[in-house]
């Protein structure tokens, strides 16, 4: 496969912040299609990656014995479930980058950033479906 990243990812990647509301979380994955969402700052810089998984994780607490009730009542946001120090690509990066790194992690969506003075700034999200379409063509 030939390509940067920059060719094949979905530009505007649709992203949440920290302060998200689970509630707010759930209305998105329920109207995209997208597996997950980066989470950005207010000057959109990468925090971190909520997943759909993060997200059932957080429907299952009440049904895990070994969690405390206590540990329930403080995750009302994104800031509470999203993974942190997640995998990234730039947009000049082949492909083959992207697609050793979701074989060899077991990731659906990628980040894709460009390193700015404040930090890693989202310009897309490479998903397992850019991908897959970039190799029909």
């Amino acid at each position: 496969m030939r390509g940067a990243v920059g060719e094949l990812m979905s530009k505007g990647a649709v992203t949440v912040t920290p302060e998200t509301s689970i509630e707010a979380l759930t209305d998105l994955m329920v109207s995209h299609e997208y597996n997950a969402f980066p989470v950005v700052n207010d000057a959109g810089i990468l925090q971190g990656l909520v997943t759909r998984l993060d997200l059932f994780r957080l429907y299952l607490l009440p049904y895990r014995r070994f969690i405390p009730v206590l540990e329930d009542t403080w995750v009302s946001s994104v800031g509470a479930i999203m993974s942190r120090g997640v995998i990234v690509l730039s947009p000049a990066e082949p492909a083959t980058q992207a697609i050793a790194l979701m074989v060899e992690h077991r990731l659906r969506t990628i980040p894709v950033v460009i390193e700015t003075v404040e930090g890693p700034a989202v310009v897309g999200i490479l998903t397992r479906s850019d991908l897959a379409a970039a190799l029909k063509s």
